[in-house]
């Protein structure tokens, strides 16, 4: 497998490579391709001159996309009051960069669904990765940061683990040899987040999000700090209110993160009650 280029890219790889896990090389990486139509729509967001009619017209090719795209923006989310009909006025409620986001939603739905590779982990995934998003989401605006970008961050911040995860099934159909429980949850530990990036890569996510997925765990490291920080902060609060895991308690105030990014118990409180219902009602609305 061809390593995509970019410095994010060699700088995971170099971490992989040093890795204690000899089926877990960045040449045998195993990674889902995103489909072509999602593929497109996020090549048309990066183009700043692109047209509305364009994006729908992409959109609407895929009934399912169309589906979902239109379902969003009729939802609860956008505090839809009138429905709409056409794909090209879901767009325009939306925006570009939000249906680019419900567009890879939907995406990865669609590729982490088998039972033989993933097991259940590839529902709980989802599910955690939704709520991550629109926990980031919320960080994001409460800081006045950039709310699209931190919400594709939160959903793609675990990418990685079911790249792990299809390596690891196909090294076992290839070698027919058995690749240990423990192991394989090691392996997803420590290098969830290198081999994260490097898919990403592959999908051509922009250079901001694969390093912000990258250093997730480590924002400091990041070259935008910040952006990192609001998607570890979005992480344990996922994790907080059990979005695609059970609960893990209260104490995440006493994480650094919250005072890097200057929230407080007040504001903890009210993303208790919002974030929940975000949760659900984009659910629904995504299917």
């Amino acid at each position: 497998m061809n390593l995509p280029a970019g410095s994010e890219a060699a700088t995971a790889a170099l971490a992989l490579r040093n890795s204690d896990h000899p089926w877990l090389r960045p040449d045998d990486l195993s990674i889902p391709m995103l489909p072509s139509q999602a593929q497109r729509v996020l090549a048309l967001v990066g183009d700043p001159d692109v047209t509305i009619a364009t994006l729908a017209g992409v959109v609407s090719k895929d009934p399912v996309l169309a589906t979902r795209v239109l379902g969003m923006a009729n939802s609860a989310v956008f505090g839809a009051m009138s429905p709409l009909r056409s794909v090209s006025d879901a767009v325009v409620r939306l925006g570009t960069c939000t249906v680019r986001n419900v567009v890879v939603t939907v995406s990865m739905q669609s590729q982490f669904k088998s039972a033989e590779v993933y097991g259940h982990d590839g529902h709980c995934f989802m599910e955690h990765a939704v709520g991550t998003a629109y926990v980031a989401h919320l960080i994001a605006d409460r800081i006045r940061g950039d709310v699209e970008e931190s919400f594709l961050c939160g959903l793609l911040h675990d990418i990685g683990k079911l790249v792990i995860l299809q390596t690891a099934h196909q090294y076992q159909k290839k070698h027919e040899a058995a690749v240990r429980n423990d192991e394989l949850q090691s392996a997803i530990v420590q290098h969830h987040a290198v081999c994260g990036a490097l898919a990403l890569g592959f999908w051509n996510v922009p250079g901001e999000v694969r390093d912000v997925v990258q250093y997730h765990h480590a924002f400091e490291a990041a070259t935008d700090p910040q952006a990192a920080a609001v998607c570890y902060a979005a992480n344990l609060l996922s994790h907080r209110y059990g979005f695609g895991c059970q609960p893990e308690g209260d104490a995440v105030l006493e994480d650094a993160v919250f005072a890097y990014l200057d929230l407080d118990a007040a504001w903890l409180a009210k993303a208790d009650v919002r974030a929940p219902g975000l949760f659900n009602a984009a659910r629904q609305a995504l299917g």
